[in-house]
Parts: C-alpha cells; sequence; structure tokens
C-alpha cells in the first residue's frame, strides 16, 4: 500500500510541474507601466494569447473595470466567479476582454482568462479615461516546438508566429474536430500556445474562402 502511495504522490507531482511550465504570461502595458498575468489552462485564455501582440483602445466602465471588444470570438465557458479580484483578466460573452482593477461582489457572468499576479498601482496605471494597453505574450511554454511550414500559403517562424503571405480579410485556426480556437484580421496569429499537432486553417479574402492543413 506505501509504494502504491509513493508511486500516485510522484505521478501527481510530474503533472503538476508539467502543468507548471505550461503556463503562460502575458505582459500588459499601459503607459510606461507593465504588468505580468498568468493565464488559465483553458480554450479561452489559448485562443486570446494567440491573437498576441495586440494594442487595444480600452473603455472604462463602473469604476472598476476597463473593457474592450475583439474584432472575432472567442470560445467561452461563462460562470459567475461571486468575488471579482483587482487585476483578474476575464471574457464577457463571447467577445469582450474586460480588465479589472477593483475588487468587488458580481453578479454576472465571465471566462476567465488570467489575473496578475501583483496589482499594486493597477488602479492609478489605468486611470479614469479609456487608456491604451498593449497585451503580449511574455513566455512561450517550456518544450513547444515549432516546424517552418514552407511552400504554402503560409509558415511558421521559430518563435511561434504563423505568417499568412496572402490577402485575407480575416484568418480561423480550428482544431481538427471542429472546434474554432482562435480568429484574426491580421496576417499574423501567435499558434505558439497550441499543442504540437495538425490544424486546419481557415480564410477568407474578397474572393474566396479555403481551408488548408498546417503543422504546428
Amino acid at each position: 500500500m506505501r509504494s502504491i502511495i509513493i508511486t500516485i504522490s510522484v505521478y501527481l507531482t510530474l503533472i503538476l510541474n508539467m502543468n507548471a511550465q505550461e503556463t503562460v504570461k502575458i505582459k500588459i502595458t499601459v503607459g510606461s507601466v507593465s504588468y505580468v498575468a498568468k493565464t488559465y489552462d483553458n480554450a479561452t485564455a489559448k485562443a486570446f494569447t494567440a491573437l498576441l501582440p495586440i494594442t487595444v483602445n480600452m473603455t472604462e466602465l463602473n469604476g472598476n473595470e476597463k473593457y474592450h471588444y475583439l474584432s472575432g470570438n472567442l470560445p467561452s465557458s461563462p460562470e459567475n466567479p461571486s468575488a471579482i479580484h483587482a487585476g483578474d483578466l476575464m471574457l464577457y460573452n463571447t467577445n469582450c476582454i474586460v480588465l479589472f482593477y477593483e475588487t468587488f461582489a458580481t453578479s454576472y457572468s465571465y471566462t476567465p482568462i488570467g489575473f496578475i499576479d501583483n496589482p499594486t498601482g493597477l488602479k492609478a496605471a489605468l486611470g479614469s479615461n479609456n487608456p491604451v494597453i498593449t497585451f503580449e505574450v511574455l513566455k512561450t511554454p517550456t518544450g513547444t516546438g515549432f516546424i517552418e511550414q514552407t511552400g504554402s500559403e503560409c509558415r511558421i517562424t521559430n518563435d511561434g508566429i504563423l505568417h499568412f503571405r496572402g490577402d485575407a480579410r480575416k484568418i480561423s485556426l480550428i482544431d481538427i474536430s471542429g472546434k474554432l480556437l482562435a480568429v484574426t484580421t491580421a496576417n499574423t496569429l501567435n499558434v505558439g500556445n497550441f499543442p504540437k499537432g495538425i490544424y486546419l486553417l481557415k480564410y477568407e479574402s474578397q474572393y474566396q474562402t479555403k481551408t488548408i492543413k498546417i503543422k504546428i
């Protein structure tokens, strides 16, 4: 019995260490001040980080949050957290990212994306108006590998950025089960946070819609 318990403990420790290595951190910059947020291991966080880096104008609301509507939808699993904490980064509905700078009780439902470890001074940095905020991936998960795509409409460089060579108004990343993972209107997409494997890249231009297979 003791050997079984030890084996289970070792296994759980290995799993926890693997999960720790997969934590993706986001750098959130407003003006001259930057904060580091840890993302959760969920589809919403992965889809959001795949869009980074982005710089957006966020709108003030209720004296406790800043929000911005994305051009596309992210996967969501909204739940009521009961309480919001300063530094929480959430998704409201399917396309509204919200950065909270106050702690308070809430009856609304959100999908968690991540949280700022140390939100000290966040309220002052964001100010009372509508700040311009940059979100970017601070660190790529350990052990993630990339294969450069050549001879096709796109390529993935060693830093995990997919570069689309054609003229597309919208690009969608889809897994092999048909689940939408990320959407962008730019010609680049950060795919470094997704596991290795085969994915579908759907791109829509003015004249055509095409889907190709890519390997990450």
